[in-house]
């Protein structure tokens, strides 16, 4: 019976400590790119930033859309804080799940 309440209460413990933990890792800190001017550095998506970029453009972000000239184009931007101050330096360009480009 000992046993049994060992581990009814180790169980609880595990459940309530996965909670916290779900709550704290569910909190959104990313940080968010700002509207402004950036430069896009278009890579190649099998060889990436690594083989540098193939071109750059001066691109703009609105409201999360990235906007080459006048037209949106239709990727994700993963935000990235570089210098850890909590604002977003730069971002990832993904499109259709690869990465093909850079703003900073």
């Amino acid at each position: 019976m000992k046993n049994a309440i060992k581990a009814t209460v180790v169980a609880a413990g595990i459940a309530a400590a996965g909670l916290l933990g779900a709550g704290a890792a569910s909190a959104d800190t990313t940080p968010t790119l700002a509207d402004g001017n950036y430069t896009l550095d278009i890579v190649h998506p099998i060889g990436g930033a690594l083989a540098g970029p193939l071109t750059s453009v001066s691109a703009t972000v609105t409201d999360g859309r990235l906007y080459v000239g006048p037209a949106e184009v239709p990727v994700t931007l993963q935000p990235s804080d570089d210098d850890g101050d909590g604002v977003a330096d730069s971002a990832i360009v993904l499109f259709g799940g690869s990465t093909w480009g850079q703003l900073r």
